[in-house]
């Protein structure tokens, strides 16, 4: 009878329902578009990129036609037709009794196929809205409720511009979180899984934590506990300017998320004595920031980084206050003191806000590669007459520079993941797309690429020099052009990405004695999919490209062939990364029955005892080497040695 039922809805139910879809985009065709032809185009070629990659029925009816109407969804259609699809599953719903309120949620079976399922415990409210005068402050807590909650979806994302689309998306009372566990508490049984929490990333200006990118599907069935949490982007939770509105409003919301999972994640199943936090990008950033606040400290036990360090120079902003005032003034703030820009700017609609930030970008801002005008601050940097915590009205996250706290070695020390993929900067292309005399503008002001914390100190001989090497180095005596795009792109990679990745596993090794794995990505396979998504045409391992080995991408519902590579790697990478939260060893040599980890994941050595650095390097199969991009990265510790006076 199930599958009759489930015949019936395939076959009869489908031309309905894009009939449904078709009204809704005609009605609401103003609003964002879930599935627009790029990103429908894209996820279709990543589904026939390799015959390892197969879609199902479902996809196929939906985005086979050249006219498929899942290109042009609108959101409002989608949640409408999910509603429609779900009234003839056979769903059971559950209440959580947790120490803050009553939660429904329901059980959903697995989008990756396999047999069973988990419960999902969507929209969970963890703070308060930040509107008023908390805007730009710290949120407080969730009030505890006496009723019964749904969490049956996804809440608000926070304010953004989507970073593919270009379209705005949210609402400031955004503070939600999803929990996702495969078994809930009964009697005096409780499971205890470790917990994983998961902080986005999109450059702290982007992004959400819904399983629309970060399904569950694949960490879940191997019995650990997921979360997935927003929190707040752009200016509405990281801009700074004085005592007020001290900076990392975002990042505060973090750490109030992970108060939320201490105190109430048992009732769930999960561990809230074993929690790693981990992210992307500038979660991965996030997650390092964590390491080095005394505010997490107490609140997680193991933290992994992918592709994100808090030494990239993207992580961390100056001047906050001079952009504070810049974005105020584009928006007709006439001038005054900080108090009158705060009240003005608490005043302005957030929708206006978050769409003023591109033109807050200076040119100053563009020749020093700085694309993200708000992200995290050392908050009192511009307004404390010292690191004194009396000046602070409220606890700062962080005061002062990551480098300084490893060494004065006042952090939380914790078994740590970190690494990289092999072409982050491959994203950068987009910039190219957007302006096409990029390269001749970068051939001609080639200087402009020298890291911002390489210390010149303004020095026209030492940039002319610097400035050489680099060339020399990179591209030997050709141009920026076409022909040197790969070369490009490593640079990129190195200054943006990889030597900060590195830095902080050389620190964390070195000053916190626990133990450092550090990996490299390279496997380049049909689950990449940012890469397909962007509709970049290149070989290599693009930024966010692992995702697709840790995540279920939600909607798409594509499947693996079980003897595919692909399926190999995403096998591999979530057996390590699950491991790691339940061991704090992504290769515990008492824990492969299935044979899927062929070896041993040394971790990185006391850098300053050895100057070796140990690593991971994963492809369609695994290797232990040492010392990444070691030609590379040796150019950087001696230009860094010359100028700074040590690699660290």
């Amino acid at each position: 009878m199930e599958y009759r039922l489930r015949r019936v809805v395939s076959v009869t139910l489908l031309p309905l329902l894009a009939f449904c879809m078709l009204v809704f985009c005609v009605r609401f065709s103003n609003e964002i578009a879930i599935a627009p032809s790029t990103l429908g185009g894209a996820i279709i070629n990543a589904g026939k990129f390799t015959n390892s990659l197969k879609e199902t029925t479902a996809w196929k009816t939906l985005t086979n036609h050249p006219n498929a109407l899942v290109r042009m969804f609108p959101a409002r259609a989608m949640q409408v037709v999910r509603q429609v699809v779900r009234s003839f599953r056979k769903e059971t719903l559950v209440i959580v009794d947790s120490p803050i309120g009553k939660l429904k949620g329901r059980y959903q079976k697995y989008k990756s196929g396999e047999p069973g399922g988990y419960y999902s415990f969507k929209g969970i409210r963890y703070g308060q809205a930040p509107i008023g005068n908390r805007r730009f402050r710290s949120a407080l807590p969730e009030e505890p409720w006496s009723n019964v909650r749904n969490a049956l979806q996804e809440g608000n994302s926070c304010p953004h511009i989507n970073m593919i689309l270009n379209t705005f998306k949210g609402s400031e009372d955004c503070l939600f979180l999803n929990v996702f566990t495969k078994k809930l508490p009964k009697g005096e049984m409780n499971p205890n899984y470790p917990v994983m929490f998961w902080i986005h990333g999109g450059g702290y200006a982007f992004g959400s934590g819904n399983t629309f990118l970060y399904g569950p599907d694949f960490l879940v069935a191997q019995d650990v506990l997921v979360v997935t949490i927003n929190y707040r982007l752009g200016p509405l939770g990281f801009l700074s300017a004085g005592r007020d509105a001290p900076g990392n409003a975002g990042l505060k919301d973090q750490v109030l998320a992970l108060k939320w999972v201490r105190d109430n994640i048992a009732s769930f199943g999960g561990n809230p004595n074993n929690i790693t936090i981990f992210g992307e990008s500038a979660g991965g950033s996030s997650a390092q920031f964590h390491i080095l606040s005394a505010m997490s400290k107490g609140l997680f036990q193991r933290a992994i980084s992918e592709s994100g360090s808090a030494l990239n120079p993207w992580s961390l902003a100056d001047n906050s206050t001079e952009r504070a005032f810049r974005l105020a003034e584009i928006l007709g703030f006439k001038g005054g003191s900080t108090e009158e820009l705060l009240n003005f700017l608490r005043q302005a609609p957030f929708r206006k806000i978050v769409e003023a930030v591109p033109l807050t970008i200076s040119d100053a801002d563009i020749r020093r590669n700085i694309g993200l005008p708000f992200v995290p601050v050392i908050e009192g940097l511009e307004w404390a007459n010292s690191v004194n915590e009396s000046e602070f009205i409220e606890e700062p996250f962080i005061s002062e520079h990551p480098s300084v706290i490893y060494k004065r070695q006042e952090f939380n020390k914790v078994p740590y993941i970190t690494g990289y993929n092999t072409h982050e900067a491959m994203v950068f292309i987009r910039k190219l797309r957007q302006n096409p005399k990029l390269l001749e503008i970068l051939d001609n002001d080639f200087s402009r690429l020298i890291p911002n914390d390489l210390e010149l100190n303004g020095f026209t001989d030492d940039i002319d020099y610097v400035t050489q090497k680099m060339r020399e180095f990179y591209l030997g005596s050709r141009h920026v052009s076409t022909d040197t795009i790969e070369e490009m792109i490593f640079l990129f990679t190195d200054i943006m990405f990889i030597r900060g990745i590195l830095q902080s596993a050389r620190l964390h090794s070195t000053y916190s004695q626990m133990p450092v794995y550090l990996y490299r990505f390279a496997f380049d396979g049909a689950l990449g999919l940012y890469k397909r998504m962007l509709a970049i045409p290149r070989s290599g391992v693009c930024h966010g490209d692992e995702l697709g080995y840790l995540f279920q991408f939600g909607f798409f519902n594509l499947s693996l062939d079980p003897l595919s590579s692909e399926a190999l790697v995403k096998n591999r990478m979530v057996k390590m990364w699950t491991n790691f939260a339940k061991y704090g060893d992504p290769t515990p040599e008492t824990n492969d029955k299935d044979n899927v980890l062929p070896i041993k994941w040394e971790p990185a050595t006391n850098f300053n005892e050895t100057h070796v650095v140990n690593y991971l390097d994963i492809t369609s199969r695994l290797e232990m080497r040492d010392n990444p991009e070691t030609e590379r990265l040796s150019f950087w510790d001696d230009m860094y040695t010359h100028y700074n006076g040590n690699v660290m």
